[in-house]
């Protein structure tokens, strides 16, 4: 599709109706632009946006057959595709920007199923706003329950992208395990934004009815919903080894003493470097346990998440020094014991991220979030 669209025109030119109906046919979405003159301002504006749309195929015709055929009087311009209604009419003043935002909001289909195919123009579209259905294909009522979803995505096109996942699909446990979701638990809602920080909502009812959906929607752009923050139960014995377990209960507590300096790494359990990193740390544990204001600390950022800390990549290492400043330190220094502990007795300083390494570090990290 990009070389035809390199190396030929941006737009066919469609002679006849016949024509303009093989062109129609041929992919899941098509863009023809109907002008009675070719050479006008308005069809210049549509061969630019032609030119800017890689894989979605644009036509331009003059042929009063053509008009007639798909029942225009007037110049204008049509995004035909295979799913959802079928056709839009674009409405409005035809420039390249207000096509480029018309195609967009048009071209995908109002729910998506998320799969290796669709992923790239997932995340490549232009709303950063995802609500996604966890729906196993195997469950009782899986038309049912997906006809409600898209029933309530209508009222929220080019605002909320509606997504459905597969929950029972091996290919999609890792999104789960980021959701914080057991398949068991499916079906089952969040919403996540993709702006700068990932941030992920929950709805406050587990009913998955078209109502209730658009509700969760509606009340999430009014800005009446709280994030939703993951955290596990609190382990009996958190304080009771050498490296002190941390949850979303009970971080605050413990990284915001401000008697403490807390030293903290936010893991991923399948993550390789943090797994070389494990006996270095029980290490360093092992030789503060008893130091009276140093604590050594570890938490698993897959299952628990905090409001004060964005992690982006594994394993993250932050320094919570005491006091009452709730002041937050990057480490970015070697990862040996030494190392570490050169950080701790110089109060967090040898070691420490300067401000412009930040956006640096990490670049060698096995996953980043994003």
């Amino acid at each position: 599709s990009w070389l035809k669209k390199r190396t030929g025109p941006a737009a066919a030119t469609l002679s006849d109706a016949a024509a303009a109906a093989a062109l129609v046919d041929s992919s899941e979405v098509v863009v023809i632009g109907f002008f009675k003159d070719v050479a006008s301002e308005a069809a210049k504006e549509f061969l630019l946006a032609a030119e800017a749309v890689d894989d979605i195929p644009f036509g331009i015709s003059s042929s009063a057959d053509v008009f007639s055929k798909y029942q225009l009087s007037k110049d204008g311009v049509v995004l035909f595709k295979k799913f959802d209604e079928g056709r839009n009419n674009f409405e409005g003043d035809i420039t390249k920007d207000n096509l480029l935002n018309f195609i967009k909001s048009n071209s995908l289909p109002l729910v998506i199923e998320f799969t290796e195919q669709t992923a790239p123009k997932i995340f490549g579209g232009e709303i950063k706003t995802h609500i996604l259905l966890f729906l196993p294909k195997s469950v009782s009522d899986y038309q049912g329950k997906l006809d409600n979803f898209k029933s309530a995505a209508g009222n929220f096109k080019g605002k909320i992208l509606f997504i459905f996942i597969d929950s029972d699909h091996s290919d999609n446990q890792r999104i789960l395990e980021f959701f914080g979701l057991k398949k068991e638990e499916c079906p089952a809602v969040r919403l996540i934004t993709l702006e700068e920080e990932m941030t992920k909502y929950k709805p406050e009812s587990d009913e998955l009815t078209a109502d209730k959906i658009k509700e969760f929607c509606n009340k999430f752009l009014e800005g009446k919903i709280k994030p939703h923050l993951m955290s596990q139960d609190l382990p009996e014995d958190w304080d009771k080894q050498p490296v002190k377990v941390l949850v979303g209960k009970n971080f605050e507590e413990v990284a915001f003493d401000e008697n403490k300096n807390v030293f903290v790494e936010f893991y991923a359990p399948w993550c390789g470097h943090c797994k070389q990193l494990a006996p270095i740390w029980d290490k360093l544990g092992e030789t503060y346990r008893d130091h009276e204001n140093i604590v050594i600390a570890k938490m698993d950022s897959t299952a628990n998440e905090v409001e004060a800390v964005k992690i982006h990549s594994f394993p993250t290492l932050k320094f919570f020094p005491a006091g009452s400043g709730r002041n937050v330190i990057d480490y970015n220094g070697e990862r040996t014991l030494e190392g570490f502990k050169k950080f701790l007795e110089s109060g967090g300083q040898d070691g420490a991220a300067a401000d412009d390494d930040l956006d640096d570090a990490d670049e060698d990290e096995e996953v980043d979030l994003q």
